[in-house]
């Protein structure tokens, strides 16, 4: 197992909290009322072994609407830096949506997905019970993609092409958007947290000049709760702190696609394991750096 690999499960994390702390409310008009408090909210994590009966009907995950994204653009490109405690991270995600059509009374959507990774200056702290090492690993790259039908809600119907490194190409098998759902347009009848317009500007994304909005959200507290399997209690997995957390976005010209077109935000991460690293920091910047409308 590369280096890369053994980071990947905290840069995953570092990725599902910014996806489930991006989704905010609002639909054009006035954004709601602005608090300057720190919010708490706790996120429970299903028991691994828990009953084979539970469907994804009841699941407490919520898949985004790619619909009103996948019919309006017929390409997107995205980067995303994370800057971490132990070491920097850049992945490069491109879309190109080649048919729309409908099967079963449904739209499908043929699409090719490629992501690139990119990990340098990583150093990763380890412990033997006697002593503890440091280890620097050099720039390395993966890349993945995968040709196949799509639905609206970002789940894969079925894979007509794939290539690329196993970790990447996995992730997109099980769900080919997953990387751009942070850019989904931002639905108002989300449930998330306030809004506070700081300004608008005009941006050139590509070839395309449009007007952004650019907002600022308060500093809130997420708590990740393991559900006990069996007699045991839950115990708590993480606590992320995410700050500084700004937001643009915009209507795609000539649509009604409300785009979100930029993430910044800081966290610290506190676990409960008896890693000797300790808490660990991240600072993400995600944005939209081109994108083609149907």
């Amino acid at each position: 197992m590369s280096r890369l690999e053994s980071v990947a499960a905290f840069v995953v994390t570092v990725v599902i909290v910014a996806a489930a702390v991006g989704a905010v409310s609002w639909n054009g008009s006035s954004p709601p009322p602005y608090t300057e408090t720190t919010t708490t909210t706790t996120e429970t994590i299903p028991c691994s072994t828990a009953n084979s009966t539970q469907t994804s009907g009841g699941s407490r995950i919520q898949l985004p609407n790619f619909g009103p994204l996948l019919s309006n653009l017929s390409a997107i490109s995205v980067v995303e830096n994370i800057y971490t405690s132990f070491g920097n991270f850049g992945l490069t995600q491109n879309l190109l949506v080649l048919n729309r059509s409908i099967t079963d009374s449904r739209p499908v959507y043929l699409v090719n997905v490629t992501v690139d990774e990119e990990a340098s200056n990583v150093s990763m702290v380890g412990s033997n019970g006697f002593t503890t090492t440091t280890t620097t690993a050099a720039n390395q790259t993966q890349m993945g993609s995968v040709l196949g039908l799509a639905a609206s809600n970002g789940s894969m119907i079925s894979v007509e092409g794939l290539s690329g490194e196993s970790d990447i190409t996995s992730q997109l098998t099980a769900s080919p958007l997953g990387y751009f759902e942070n850019f989904v347009s931002i639905d108002s009848t989300t449930s998330g947290h306030p809004l506070h317009l700081i300004n608008s500007t005009v941006v050139t994304i590509g070839s395309n000049r449009m007007i952004v909005a650019n907002f600022e959200l308060p500093s809130y507290v997420v708590f990740q709760l393991q559900e006990g399997c069996g007699s045991e209690p839950p115990t708590l997995s993480t606590v992320a702190t995410i700050a500084n957390e700004t937001i643009q976005a915009g209507k795609v010209p000539g649509t009604d696609l409300t785009l979100i077109t930029l993430i910044s935000e800081s966290l610290v991460f506190q676990s409960n394991s008896t890693s000797p690293s300790g808490n660990e920091t991240a600072s993400i910047v995600a944005k939209v750096t081109s994108f083609t409308a149907h």
